[in-house]
């Protein structure tokens, strides 16, 4: 019997959906062998979202502020005497939340690329690629949670997101002295049009950074700052690459279609983190689906009630988040001297020590107040900012 719902990707965006459709027959598919692998995420995220997962197990490390580097060489020190964000282990984090969607009842296919789909006239033909052949799934509805690259959106003409930042990590044997604090090196010798990161993580550590298109391969700004930390030489564990979507597009639903997750870019722009976006939207996913099978109604209109529902819960955030970026990557790294010396005050730190890694925009206002010169960096786009 063919299923109800079908979920291509079985990452976090993917398995809220499927533990959340209560009653729906849901087959979640996943393209590599294990859920989890490979990892393609820093992993350091706000509380609220282990919370929000249950996945207190999954806790490496707990941070309680920030290091900040600018291009000149001046460090802004910000800490907090509360947990700002914790440190997970990103892979298992995947395996229980896949678990869970398993546990409500959800089928999990591994090792399966999703091949595209046609319509018929009882929803879609949907082809999978696995370890016997060619595989074909019948469902109304087709949920994809299969990154930025969505084939599931491809097929749909759905997106593609605004930006993408090519991301690299690496995972090292090395253990910092400095365990409650994560270092965030900005420049464009540094990473050009994003950020680069210095993580620990108990006897680990994670060193990693985003390139803006058109900079150069990331892995070479890698070296460069695993050198400059003096990390070079450090044994190392892993090595992950990836894409980080910015800007989701214009629709991400269409007749039996939904995207969630980075394949409907429902990430951070600012950070690149995508968990709380995604699982969020993911949720108001589910609802949709259980109510369009409910009511036979699988068409773009009756979906968009999903696209109404997680542009009123994150995108107002998005969106902010998308303008604060345009500031930042206008901003030379003279500016960003400049912007650096305007902030090196402790009244500046303390409204820094307030900041939430998930609402990064809500420091705007304070910080105008505080540093009201700082609106000359772009007064346009910061009173874009300040009006939403």
């Amino acid at each position: 019997m063919d299923p109800q719902l079908v979920v291509i990707g079985g990452g976090p965006a993917g398995s809220t959906v499927a533990a959340h459709v209560s009653g729906l027959d849901t087959v979640m598919v996943e393209e590599h062998a294990a859920v989890g692998s490979p990892v393609q995420c820093t992993g350091l995220v706000h509380p609220r979202v282990v919370n929000l997962a249950s996945a207190s197990e999954t806790v490496l490390n707990t941070i309680t502020g920030f290091k900040l580097f600018f291009p000149g060489g001046r460090m802004l020190d910000v800490g907090s005497d509360e947990p700002k964000a914790l440190v997970i282990d990103r892979r298992r984090f995947d395996e229980l939340l896949s678990e869970r969607a398993v546990e409500h009842g959800a089928k999990l296919l591994t090792g399966h690329r999703f091949q595209g789909f046609e319509r018929t006239p009882d929803g879609l033909r949907v082809r999978l690629d696995g370890p016997d052949g060619p595989r074909y799934l019948g469902t109304p509805l087709l949920v994809g949670a299969d990154g930025y690259r969505s084939g599931v959106g491809r097929g749909a003409g759905l997106g593609p997101c605004r930006e993408m930042v090519r991301g690299i990590q690496a995972e090292l044997d090395v253990r910092l002295e400095d365990q409650e604090k994560v270092e965030v090196h900005i420049g464009s010798n540094v990473a050009p049009g994003f950020f680069a990161w210095v993580l620990p993580c108990g006897d680990r550590t994670r060193v990693g950074l985003g390139v803006s298109s058109g900079h150069g391969a990331p892995s070479q700004y890698l070296s460069a700052l695993l050198k400059r930390r003096g990390l070079d030489g450090a044994r190392r564990i892993a090595l992950n690459a990836g894409i980080i979507p910015i800007g989701p597009p214009k629709r991400t639903v269409a007749d039996n279609i939904i995207l969630v997750g980075d394949a409907a870019a429902h990430v951070k722009p600012l950070s690149g983190g995508g968990l709380l976006l995604g699982m969020r939207s993911a949720r108001d996913a589910a609802q949709t689906a259980m109510d369009a099978v409910a009511n036979g109604d699988l068409s773009e209109r009756f979906l968009s009630s999903y696209e109404d529902a997680w542009r009123a819960d994150v995108g107002k955030e998005i969106e902010r988040g998308m303008l604060i970026r345009k500031v930042f990557v206008g901003m030379t790294d003279k500016k960003l001297d400049e912007a650096g010396r305007m902030l090196d005050r402790d009244d500046v730190r303390e409204i820094l020590a307030t900041g939430d890694i998930d609402y990064p925009s809500k420091l705007a206002a304070p910080l105008l107040r505080k540093v009201p010169s700082l609106i000359k960096f772009s007064p346009t786009v910061i009173g874009q900012l300040l009006r939403r």
